[in-house]
């Protein structure tokens, strides 16, 4: 068991971006900018990195055209995770009901599952949908990141 750590400040702040292009390949260049984005911090990395990968997936395959971008946010702040995915797509994403049968149709469900809320907003140039998880800030143990940015 660990020994409770005193803090003078109760956040932890973590900020990274980056673009992405739309193609197979940027799936798990996501989960492992996702990963590193998020080392050291003691939450549910892998839940994390699954609800990414969901969104990224629909990004590439529905919503962003071969050739080009998609743009990935994440912030830790005060005891929420909060991660962007912003695409060119102007459809929404759905929740579906698929069935025992269906081989997909079920990333949602799982976003829905593994986090506080998630949603989607229309943007002139496209849509973001979003993820966040609400936390203890003094469970999210880790060094201050703030201000890191991908290329």
């Amino acid at each position: 068991m660990k020994a409770p750590q005193h803090r003078t400040k109760a956040t932890v702040e973590v900020s990274a971006a980056r673009d992405f292009a739309s193609r197979p390949e940027s799936v798990s260049e996501a989960r492992a900018f996702t990963q590193d984005a998020l080392a050291g911090l003691d939450l549910a990395v892998d839940d994390v990195v699954l609800c990414v990968s969901e969104f990224v997936t629909n990004a590439v395959r529905h919503s962003t055209p071969h050739g080009g971008t998609f743009h990935l946010n994440i912030l830790v702040d005060r005891g929420k995770l909060r991660v962007e995915c912003h695409d060119s797509g102007g459809t929404k994403p759905t929740l579906l009901t698929p069935s025992d049968a269906d081989e997909g149709g079920r990333g949602l469900l799982l976003v829905q599952a593994l986090t506080s809320r998630w949603g989607v907003h229309s943007r002139p140039t496209g849509k973001c949908v979003w993820f966040e998880i609400d936390g203890d800030p003094s469970v999210l143990q880790g060094c201050r990141r703030a201000g890191r940015a991908g290329s």
